[in-house]
């Protein structure tokens, strides 16, 4: 016998929690904590270095380059003796940079091997910044197209508002737990919206089709749950599967894509929960408003 779960007639918890999710870790993230931005938004140097001593660690680091680099961050990578160093650019990005490696180099002599170097400038990261929110902006109104001309209004209308909780509630985690903004994030966030958004279309498939059936001897809430655990299997084998790769990303990928993979892992679960209990339960509401139908 096939299980039915009442999604829609549990859209308003859904709804409660998901408002206290995005209000608590923006709140927390943004207003307590304060949101960080790596490099590529607020320019800066950054530097790679392997050091082959079991003594040093970020504390070190960050003790070394006092009165020299001012306010410089170390982050542990990899391994116990690899470093991520970045520090702020005033001037010319080549001068610090040149800084931070002659302070390794001197302290450490032949210990230390620069394995990476990046400079962005102020301008050019401020410029990054803008052109990444327009991304997702654009990502946003491209959707809203392709939906309400592949279904109709009511659908895109649910469909990108799925969206925003998506990228909202992905966001606000990413800043709640302490971690920088990034190119890579800003490219992980579009690939959660895309996922989301296909995971989105199927459900939406299902109900357009039950509807052409269904909808004269059916409520049109009833119709939309049944097409939401018609769809569930398929939902959730491909969130476990999509997620067990990302999580292998996370575990096993390194320092440098380790922000790109957590920024996925937690977009596909906030994604195929809004999958299932946001974006159809939006279309239900508003349907039944606009419509007036049961």
């Amino acid at each position: 016998m096939e299980r039915k779960f009442d999604f829609i007639g549990k859209r308003y918890i859904a709804y409660f929690l998901s408002f206290l999710l995005i209000a608590g870790s923006w709140f927390y993230g943004a207003f307590i904590k304060g949101a960080k931005f790596g490099i590529d938004f607020t320019g800066g140097a950054l530097v790679q270095v392997k050091i082959e001593d079991k003594n040093v660690n970020t504390e070190t680091l960050r003790q070394l380059f006092k009165g020299k680099v001012e306010g410089v961050t170390v982050q542990n990578i990899e391994t116990a003796n690899e470093f991520l160093i970045k520090a702020p650019v005033k001037g010319d990005p080549n001068k610090t940079v040149e800084r931070v490696t002659r302070t390794i180099k001197e302290k450490f002599n032949g210990r230390a091997e620069i394995r990476r170097v990046e400079m962005i400038g102020p301008t050019v990261g401020k410029e990054l910044r803008e052109k990444g929110i327009m991304a997702l902006i654009y990502a946003m109104i491209g959707i809203l197209l392709y939906v309400a001309w592949r279904f109709e209004a009511i659908f895109a209308f649910g469909a990108v508002l799925a969206l925003f909780h998506d990228t909202l509630a992905t966001t606000g985690i990413f800043m709640a737990v302490g971690r920088e903004f990034s190119l890579p994030v800003i490219a992980a966030l579009l690939t959660v919206i895309g996922y989301s958004i296909n995971d989105t279309i199927v459900v939406y498939d299902r109900i357009r089709e039950n509807m052409k059936v269904l909808l004269r001897s059916k409520p049109f809430e009833e119709i939309v749950n049944e097409s939401i655990n018609q769809t569930l299997s398929r939902t959730i084998i491909t969130s476990l599967t999509t997620f067990f790769v990302v999580l292998c990303l996370y575990i096993f990928g390194g320092g440098v894509i380790n922000d790109f993979a957590f920024v996925l892992l937690v977009g596909i679960i906030v994604g195929t929960y809004s999958s299932i209990f946001i974006a159809s339960a939006i279309v239900v509401d508003w349907y039944k408003r606009v419509k007036k139908v049961k």
